[in-house]
C-alpha cells in the first residue's frame, strides 16, 4: 500500500478547509461569495464536505437524498452571493440560496467563505472561485482563521468581513425584506453573537505572534494600498515588494498600481520590486514572452525586477502550461525585520486594488510577521510563496499580458435592476419589481413563457406579481428576455422558507417497515435506509422462493403483537430525535413533518394498519410519545417554548387522524384512549 503523499509546507487543498475538525460540532450554516460560479460543484463538493456527506449522488440514490436533505434541513442558512455575470441557467437544490450581486460600480470579485458549526467558526479568504478549476486545477492562494473556545484569531478581521458581507449583499437589489436576504443577515448576526468569546479582541502585546487583518476594498472604501499603509508597523522602511498576479492593467495604461506600490517602499537608497509572473518560450526564436505589461518597469525602472514562475517538477525549462494555471494573487512587503503578506482576490490592477473610477469588491488577508522575533512564522510565509526562477540573460524578453478573464465582466446579458427578487412560496411564484422594467419583457420557464409585460400591465403593474405555480418541481430560476437584449438573463429563484419545498419523489411515502428500520437503529438515517433497501431486495427474492416452499408462506410481520413491539421501538427512537436541540425553523419542520418525521410515521401507520383498531392504537401511542418529549435548547438553537408550541400543533394533527369509533366494541381500549386524550390535552 502506497503511503499518502503529504503536501509541502505552506500548501494544502482548499476543499479541505470546508471539512470540519473533529471538535467542530454540528453544522449550523455557511455563506460564500464568488465571481465565477459552478452550482453543482458548490453543492456536491463544498457543501458535501461542510455537512460531511458520506453518500454519493451517482451511486446511492435515495440514501444520498435522505442524507443531503436531512443535513441541509438542519442549517439556519446556506447561501452563495455570486457576481451577476456568472449567475447562469442552472438547476439546483433550493434548500440553499443563490443571490446575484449587481453592483453599479465594478464587479463582485471577493472570495469569502464563512462557515459555522456549533463549536467553531471558520473564515476563509481565497483567490479561488467556487468552481472546479479554482479548487482543483489552478495555482491559488487562501488563508483561513478559526474561531473557537480559547481561540486567539482576531475578532476584528471576522467583524470587518461580516460588515463587508452585509454591505455587498445590498447590491442584489432584492431588498432587506427578501426571504433570502433575511436568512443571509440573520446568519451573520448569529455568527457575530456566538463568536464573541471565541477569539481575541486585543492585538498581541509582544511583536512575536503574527497579526492578521482583513483588507477589503470596493466602492466607497479605501484602496488596498491605503489599508496596507495603515497597518504597516514601525519597524523601519520597507525595502522589497514581491507581486504575484496573473493579470495587470492593459499595456497602454499608466499603471497606477505599480506607481503606488513604490510609495510603500523606502524612498531613498536600495529598494526593489519583484514581479513574479508566468512566461513562455517563443517557438522557433531565442525569446521569452513575459505575461505582463512592460509599463510595470516604468514606475521606477532602475529598481524593478522580473522573475518568472517555474514548474519545479520540470525545473530545466519554463512550462508554458503554467500560464493557464496561475490564478493566485499575492503581495509581499518586506525588510530585514518585517514581512507584510497580502493574499486574496485582488489582482494587480486598478480595479482590483481599489484605484480609479472602477472599483471591484475585493477581499484579502494581510499577515504581519516580525521576522526577527518569529522565525517559524516567517519561514511558513516563505514556504507558501510560489516557486520562482530568474529570467534567462541570453534571451530576448518580450511583454504580452495574459487576457484578463478575471477582472472583466463576461458577455452574459445582465438582468436589469427592476427585476428585484423571485420567490417560490410552494403554490405560487412572487416576482418582485423595483422600478420600471424594459418594455416587452418575457419570463420563461425553460422554453415556455411564464409571465410577460402585457399580463403584468393588465394586473396594474404590481410591485409583487403573484403567479400560480402548476408544476411539481419548484423553479430554480427563470430566463428573462426583452427587445434589444443580447440574450436571456438569468433570474434566480429562492424559497420563502424551506418548509414549502416538496420532498424528493424517492422520499415520499416511505413504508412503515422502512421508517421503523431508520428510527430503531443507532446508525445514521442514510445508512439505515441503505441497509433496509438491501434487506428489502433480499426479502423480495426470498418471497419468490416462498411460492415454492409452503413453510415460508407465513408472514409473521403482520401480527399485531409483533408490529406493536416494532412500532413502539420506532416511537422511542423518534422521541430521542425530537429531544435534540433544533437550530432552525426549517430543521424543526423537517423533524416534525419531513420524510422521517412524526407525520410521515403517522401516515405510514394509517396506510398500512390492518384494522381501524390497530391504526387507532398505534396513533394513540405516537400521540403519547410526542406529548412526553422533553425539549432541549442550546446556544444558537430554538427555545423550549417554540419547540413546545410546534409539538402541540403536531399533537392536534395526530388527534384529528384517530378514528373516534375504533374502540366501540372494547371498553378497556376506549378507557385507555380517553386517558391518552386527557394527558395530551394538558
Amino acid at each position: 500500500m502506497k503511503k499518502a503523499k503529504s503536501s509541502p509546507p505552506g500548501h494544502g487543498k482548499l476543499l479541505d478547509a470546508w471539512t470540519p475538525p473533529e471538535d467542530a460540532g454540528e453544522a449550523i450554516g455557511c455563506v460564500a461569495t464568488t465571481f465565477t460560479f459552478k452550482p453543482e460543484f458548490f453543492e456536491e463538493e463544498c457543501l458535501g464536505r461542510f455537512l460531511q456527506l458520506e453518500t454519493d449522488p451517482a451511486e446511492d440514490g435515495p440514501a444520498y437524498l435522505i442524507e443531503r436533505e436531512e443535513k441541509l434541513a438542519q442549517l439556519t442558512c446556506a447561501a452563495v452571493l455570486a457576481d451577476q455575470h456568472h449567475v447562469r441557467d442552472c438547476v439546483r437544490n433550493l434548500r440553499w440560496d443563490l443571490l446575484s450581486a449587481r453592483p453599479a460600480n465594478g464587479i463582485l470579485h471577493a472570495k469569502i467563505s464563512l462557515l459555522l458549526w456549533s463549536k467553531r467558526a471558520r473564515l476563509i479568504i481565497a483567490s479561488a472561485n467556487l468552481t472546479e478549476d479554482g479548487y482543483r486545477r489552478n495555482l491559488e492562494v487562501f488563508g483561513s482563521l478559526d474561531y473557537h473556545a480559547d481561540g486567539e484569531s482576531p475578532l476584528s478581521a471576522l467583524d470587518d468581513c461580516i460588515a463587508f458581507l452585509r454591505e455587498v449583499a445590498v447590491t442584489t437589489q432584492a431588498g432587506a425584506d427578501s426571504a433570502a436576504m433575511r436568512r443571509w443577515n440573520a446568519f451573520l448576526t448569529q455568527v457575530t453573537r456566538v463568536t464573541r468569546r471565541w477569539g481575541g479582541t486585543e492585538p498581541p502585546r509582544s511583536g512575536a505572534p503574527p497579526r492578521v487583518f482583513a483588507v477589503l476594498s470596493g466602492p466607497q472604501r479605501a484602496s488596498v494600498f491605503a489599508s496596507l499603509q495603515a497597518i504597516k508597523p514601525e519597524t523601519g522602511a520597507l525595502t522589497d515588494a514581491y507581486v504575484v498576479s496573473p493579470f495587470f492593467d492593459p499595456p497602454e495604461a499608466a499603471n497606477e498600481p505599480a506607481r503606488q506600490l513604490w510609495t510603500l517602499l523606502k524612498q531613498r537608497g536600495a529598494a526593489a520590486v519583484h514581479y513574479h509572473v508566468t512566461a513562455e518560450e517563443v517557438p522557433g526564436e531565442n525569446a521569452i514572452l513575459v505575461h505582463a505589461p512592460e509599463s510595470l518597469l516604468h514606475a521606477r525602472p532602475e529598481g524593478t525586477e522580473f522573475r518568472q514562475l517555474m514548474d519545479k517538477d520540470d525545473g530545466s525549462k519554463i512550462c508554458p502550461m503554467l500560464r493557464e494555471r496561475l490564478h493566485a494573487k499575492c503581495l509581499s512587503l518586506e525588510n530585514e525585520r518585517t514581512v507584510i503578506r497580502l493574499i486574496g482576490s485582488s489582482n494587480f490592477t486598478s480595479a482590483g486594488l481599489g484605484l480609479g473610477k472602477t472599483k471591484n469588491w475585493e477581499a484579502n488577508l494581510a499577515y504581519v510577521v516580525r521576522a526577527d522575533l518569529n522565525r517559524e512564522a516567517w519561514r511558513a510565509l516563505e514556504c507558501a510563496w510560489p516557486e520562482v526562477d530568474d529570467l534567462p540573460d541570453d534571451k530576448d524578453i518580450r511583454y504580452q499580458p495574459a487576457t484578463n478573464t478575471d477582472d472583466e465582466a463576461s458577455d452574459e446579458q445582465r438582468l436589469p435592476p427592476a427585476f428585484a427578487d423571485a420567490v417560490f412560496t410552494g403554490t405560487e411564484v412572487h416576482l418582485h419589481f423595483a422600478g420600471e422594467p424594459p418594455k416587452g419583457w418575457i419570463v420563461f420557464d425553460v422554453e415556455a413563457p411564464f409571465a410577460d409585460d402585457a399580463t403584468w400591465d393588465k394586473e396594474g403593474c404590481p410591485e409583487v406579481f403573484q403567479l400560480t405555480w402548476l408544476h411539481e418541481r419548484p423553479p430554480s430560476g427563470f430566463s428573462v428576455t426583452w427587445p434589444g437584449s443580447k440574450g436571456p438573463a438569468w433570474w434566480p429563484v429562492n424559497v420563502l422558507s424551506a418548509e414549502v419545498l416538496p420532498l424528493p419523489a424517492d422520499l415520499r411515502h416511505l413504508s412503515l417497515d422502512a421508517l421503523i428500520e431508520m428510527l430503531t437503529t443507532s446508525r445514521s438515517l442514510h445508512e439505515a435506509l441503505r441497509a433496509w433497501r438491501k434487506r428489502h431486495e433480499r426479502d423480495a427474492t426470498e418471497a419468490d422462493a416462498a411460492l415454492v416452499d409452503p413453510h415460508k408462506r407465513v408472514d409473521t410481520s403482520a401480527f399485531l403483537l409483533q408490529r406493536t413491539r416494532r412500532v413502539a421501538a420506532a416511537l422511542n427512537g423518534l422521541r430521542q430525535r425530537l429531544e435534540k436541540p433544533v437550530a432552525s425553523e426549517a430543521a424543526l419542520h423537517w423533524r416534525l413533518r419531513g420524510p422521517i418525521g412524526v407525520l410521515s410515521l403517522a401516515n405510514a401507520i394509517t396506510r398500512e394498519a390492518k384494522s381501524d383498531a390497530e391504526r387507532a392504537f398505534l396513533l394513540l401511542e405516537l400521540c403519547l410519545q410526542v406529548r412526553r418529549v422533553t425539549p432541549v435548547e442550546a446556544p444558537g438553537c430554538l427555545s423550549k417554548s417554540r419547540l413546545r408550541a410546534a409539538l402541540r400543533e403536531v399533537i392536534a394533527d395526530l388527534r384529528a387522524a384517530i378514528p373516534t369509533d375504533a374502540f366501540t366494541a372494547d371498553p378497556a381500549m376506549q378507557a385507555y384512549a380517553s386517558a391518552v386524550f386527557e394527558e395530551v390535552s394538558v
